[in-house]
């Protein structure tokens, strides 16, 4: 196992019969910690089931930008979003990067690929101080029934489905100011108001320059609607962002 200096590690197989599991890092044990983190991949599992599963998955820690995953390679483990962020990205038969989605806590990032025994479709890189469990297919199956995993497969792969739909939407209705501001709401709520992204990653979302990026996020700031430090961007007014993606 690893503790928060990120060193590589193996899969932890399960405890012999009578014997304790290994000793999990700190940041594992803080209170608070897994009563807001409800994965869909494991939707339908109680409590004790969920801590189960979290028990024996291998926490990993990354205080830099590290890539998890690699397209067009193959994977033998997935990894769930304690804490933090990863950005998913894919290169296209023209050599052009483009970012698909920036996931956060409660995502998975792999399952598909690892029960389908499939490539990875994308490259999937964490941001900085991001907090994983990486688990196997078989680890997966022992905690999770089969009809469970079936339903919250297929429910993720519908908001997938949606996902994608808007973001067409996005990159054909909606101006390049607009396309920032749809952006910075997607990637945020309520509940996680901030987001950790670089403007060139915001640029490459939203389709446009970076100084494009540079001058709406000044707007947005003078006006309030957004506060900004080096890599992080906090939305102070939804409401009113909302209203500024469909301004001319």
């Amino acid at each position: 196992m690893i503790d928060d200096d990120s060193r590589i590690c193996r899969d932890r197989p399960p405890p012999a019969p009578g014997r304790k599991p290994p000793a999990l890092p700190r940041w594992f044990h803080q209170p608070g910690r897994w009563e807001s983190l409800r994965p869909d991949l494991i939707e339908g599992l109680d409590v004790e089931a969920r801590l189960a599963f979290y028990a024996e998955c291998t926490p990993r820690v990354f205080p830099t930008p590290t890539e998890i995953l690699s397209q067009d390679e193959e994977t033998e483990v997935a990894y769930l979003i304690v804490e933090g962020q990863i950005e998913v990205s894919f290169v296209d038969v023209d050599g052009n990067t483009v970012i698909a989605h920036v996931a956060g806590p409660g995502e998975v990032m792999g399952e598909v690929e690892l029960l389908s025994g499939k490539t990875c479709a994308a490259t999937c890189r964490t941001l900085p101080n991001t907090r994983l469990l990486r688990f196997t297919a078989p680890l997966l199956m022992r905690h999770v029934p089969v009809e469970v995993l079936l339903r919250n497969f297929a429910g993720i792969l519908h908001g997938r489905l949606i996902r994608d739909n808007r973001l067409q939407a996005i990159a054909q209705f909606y101006s390049a100011e607009g396309r920032i501001c749809m952006h910075l709401l997607r990637m945020t709520s309520a509940e996680r108001p901030e987001v950790q992204v670089s403007q060139s990653q915001l640029a490459l979302l939203a389709g446009c320059s970076r100084q494009t990026v540079n001058r709406t996020l000044a707007e947005l700031r003078a006006e309030g609607i957004i506060e900004q430090r080096r890599g992080l961007i906090r939305i102070r007014d939804p409401g009113r962002l909302s209203g500024k993606r469909l301004a001319p």
